[in-house]
């Protein structure tokens, strides 16, 4: 399941996936790491959230400061 959603990640448009740590826990996935904006957490919510299989997502991204 990591690997599906890292893969919908670096293919999206909207999300840079290298600062994005997946981690998955049965059909919890939890993800960490800095992103450029609220938009970009967002959508990689979305993301994980829209994978099959996945039960709860949990959000600890934080966004960058300018």
């Amino acid at each position: 399941m990591t690997a599906k959603i890292k893969s919908k990640m670096v293919l999206d448009d909207d999300v840079t996936a290298r600062g994005i740590d997946v981690d998955t826990s049965g059909t919890i996935v939890t993800l960490t790491g800095v992103v450029r904006s609220a938009d970009e957490r967002d959508r990689a919510v979305r993301l994980a959230r829209e994978t099959k299989g996945v039960t709860k997502v949990v959000d600890k991204l934080r966004v960058r400061e300018s």
